[in-house]
């Protein structure tokens, strides 16, 4: 089996304050000092970083609204969002938009800064910052109504998609030339997702089957002291493991769905630990998935490549990879050989169960909503709209899916006026 654990630094600030840059504000590189031979590495691993703040914060907050994760907060914001009844006050900027955005730009302005080394074509930190930028966007794509990147106009979801494929197709093609499988890998699972976000099915299964068997690649947490000073500024958690931070202050519990599925793709655990929402009545379980500041979050994997495969035949008509997988996975899930319907409906709800379980907690559960909004909520391990909301501030689940832009940004970019 092949494992990859993409390489991290510290802080991006901090990553380029520690090279041989001479860095006087940290969120700006002077281009006549900037080396893409010697400093690559510095660059891509720094706008790497971003990422891996952006995603962790997608993991959390998008689960929150995916229904993966329930909060044990008693701020009205935290619950608006946990029920889906959220607008674009309710912290919208800090938890979703403001490190997506930093993520997005960073990693796309590595990749051109990149671009104009000698050796762009087999430069291992280009193929780095063009995936990075393609999973930035990816994930904005899936958790945003629209967004904007460096203040330019509003973009849909498929306008911010298609930049991804872009950008993941660069990968590819230069990951080939540096020989780095694993960012070929990682990149294709990321457009084979992008793709089938699209409904480009075709693509999607075609690209899916590239990559190798047993490959999985991780975004890497740190147990850096430096990185734990507060329990409340994404900058300094962000590369701790954010759901293990949260479940210990009693601010993340597992889902009452989700505590006697007896799977263990879903772990969880009795906690001592009560939630701030006194609402809330013991028993409480957190997830047993993510057990240390440290622990590593999947990324991409040839298992979610035949998900992705799986679900593009079956968009198709093809029902029979479907089938396969689902079997294996209720299999894996100590759930009984399936013997529901074999229609296309009927299959893809069990295949999209599978998923959530398989997949939870890891950023993809808010896209696969979105992508399918006929599948019955709760066929899909989700509570279902109208259903009772177990929070403050609101009586039931609402139907929000999708981020608006925060009105921070829409004050400040004068093209969303």
């Amino acid at each position: 089996m092949r494992t990859m654990l993409i390489a991290t630094t510290a802080l991006a600030s901090l990553a380029l304050t520690a090279c041989k840059l001479e860095v006087t504000n940290p969120s700006v590189v002077d281009a006549s000092k900037f080396n893409p031979s010697s400093d690559g590495t510095t660059l891509a691993l720094s706008a790497q970083t971003n990422f891996y703040v952006a995603f962790q914060s997608v993991m959390f907050n998008g689960g929150l609204i995916a229904d993966e994760i329930w909060t044990g907060a008693i701020r009205l914001q935290t619950n608006n969002i946990a029920s889906r009844n959220f607008v674009g006050t309710d912290d919208i900027d800090v938890d979703f938009f403001a490190p997506m955005s930093l993520a997005v730009v960073s990693n796309i302005s590595a990749a051109e800064v990149l671009k104009k080394g000698s050796a762009a074509a087999s430069d291992p930190n280009l193929a780095l910052a063009s995936m990075n930028a393609g999973y930035s966007l990816l994930i904005m794509a899936e958790t945003m109504c629209q967004s904007d990147i460096r203040s330019g106009p509003a973009l849909s979801d498929t306008q911010l998609l298609d930049s991804a494929v872009g950008r993941f197709q660069t990968a590819v093609t230069v990951g080939t030339g540096a020989g780095t499988r694993n960012i070929v890998n990682t990149a294709n699972v990321g457009l084979a997702r992008a793709y089938l976000q699209l409904g480009s099915n075709a693509l999607a299964a075609t690209t899916a089957a590239l990559v190798d068997t047993g490959f999985t690649a991780y975004v890497i947490t740190s147990a850096n002291p430096a990185t734990l000073t507060s329990t409340t500024t994404n900058s300094l958690v962000g590369l701790a493991n954010l759901e293990y931070v949260t479940k210990n202050l009693g601010q993340a519990l597992a889902p009452a769905i989700y505590d006697t599925l007896n799977d263990p793709r879903v772990p969880v655990a009795q906690s001592s630990i009560p939630p701030s929402n006194a609402a809330l009545q013991p028993p409480f379980f957190v997830d047993a998935k993510y057990n240390s500041y440290s622990d590593p979050i999947r990324l991409a994997s040839s298992l979610e490549a035949t998900f992705i495969s799986a679900e593009a035949l079956l968009h198709q008509g093809n029902t029979g990879p479907a089938l396969t997988l689902i079997a294996a996975e209720r299999l894996k899930g100590n759930q009984p050989i399936y013997s529901g319907g074999t229609d296309q409906t009927s299959v893809l709800t069990e295949l999209l169960n599978q998923r959530a379980r398989e997949f939870w907690m890891e950023a993809k559960k808010l896209g696969d909503l979105r992508r399918n909004p006929t599948v019955p909520l709760a066929g899909v391990v989700t509570d279902s709209v109208g259903a009772t909301f177990y929070g403050a501030g609101k009586a039931t689940f609402g139907s929000t899916l999708c981020v608006p832009i925060p009105p921070e940004e829409v004050d400040a970019n004068p093209n969303l006026h």
